[in-house]
C-alpha cells in the first residue's frame, strides 16, 4: 500500500507543478501582406538589339508548340553533348534574355496567384512549370546546354524573390518530463504485488 500512496503523490505533485503550452506560430502581417515588384533593369545590362530578341522570341514561340526540344524529362538528355559536339553558347544573351521574358511571364502568372498562396505546390506549380520551359526552350535556341550554371543563377534568383519566406521551421519535440516517466514506470511495477496478492488469496480462499 505505501507504493500506491507513494505513486499518488507523485501523480499530484506532478500535475500541480507542470502544465504543457503548444503554441503555434502565426504567420507574421509581413509574411501576409508581401508584394513585390520587377525593376525595369533588374541591374540586367541590355545587350540585344530589338529586332535579335524578337528573332529569339519567334524561336522560343516555335520550340514551345516543336517536339523537338530535348527536356530534361527525355532519356536523350543525357546525350546533348555528344549530339551537338560543337554548340556555341550565347550566354549573355541567355542570361538577358531569362530576366526580360523567362521571368516577366513568371512574375506576371504569378500576380494572378494571391501572396498568401505563393507558398502553395498547388497554386505555384503551373506558373514555375511554365518558367522552366521557357528557360529550356530559350537555352535550345541559344545553343546552351540545360541545365546550365547561368539558369541555376537564375532559379537562385527567382526563389529568394518569391519564395524566400516559404520555408518554415519544424517543430521540435522536447521529451516528456521526468515525473511522467516515473509515473508510467511505477504504474506497472506497483501492480504486481497486488496481483501476485490477488491470486494467493483467491488460492487460499478454494482451498
Amino acid at each position: 500500500m505505501a507504493i500506491l500512496y507513494l505513486l499518488v503523490l507523485l501523480l499530484v505533485a506532478g500535475v500541480e507543478s507542470q502544465s504543457v503550452n503548444v503554441t503555434l506560430e502565426e504567420p507574421s502581417d509581413a509574411e501576409g501582406n508581401r508584394t513585390f515588384r520587377v525593376s525595369a533593369d533588374d541591374n540586367v545590362t541590355s545587350t540585344l538589339y530589338q529586332d535579335e530578341k524578337r528573332h529569339i522570341e519567334d524561336e522560343l514561340q516555335l520550340n514551345l508548340t516543336s517536339t523537338t526540344l530535348i527536356t530534361e524529362d527525355e532519356e536523350a538528355f543525357q546525350d546533348q553533348e555528344k549530339a551537338f559536339p560543337h554548340q556555341h553558347c550565347r550566354r549573355e544573351e541567355l542570361v538577358e534574355f531569362s530576366h526580360s521574358y523567362c521571368r516577366a511571364l513568371f512574375h506576371m502568372e504569378m500576380l494572378t496567384i494571391s501572396t498568401e498562396h505563393w507558398c502553395l505546390l498547388e497554386f505555384v506549380s503551373r506558373p514555375y512549370n511554365d518558367m522552366t520551359f521557357c528557360l529550356e526552350s530559350a537555352s535550345s535556341s541559344l545553343g546552351c546546354y540545360y541545365p546550365n550554371p547561368d539558369t541555376q543563377d537564375f532559379f537562385f534568383f527567382i526563389h529568394s524573390h518569391y519564395f524566400q519566406n516559404c520555408t518554415k521551421e519544424e517543430l521540435v519535440f522536447e521529451d516528456a518530463p521526468h515525473w511522467v516517466v516515473m509515473v508510467l514506470t511505477l504504474i506497472p511495477v506497483s501492480l504486481i504485488p497486488v496481483l501476485v496478492y490477488l491470486v494467493v488469496w483467491k488460492s487460499k480462499v478454494q482451498e
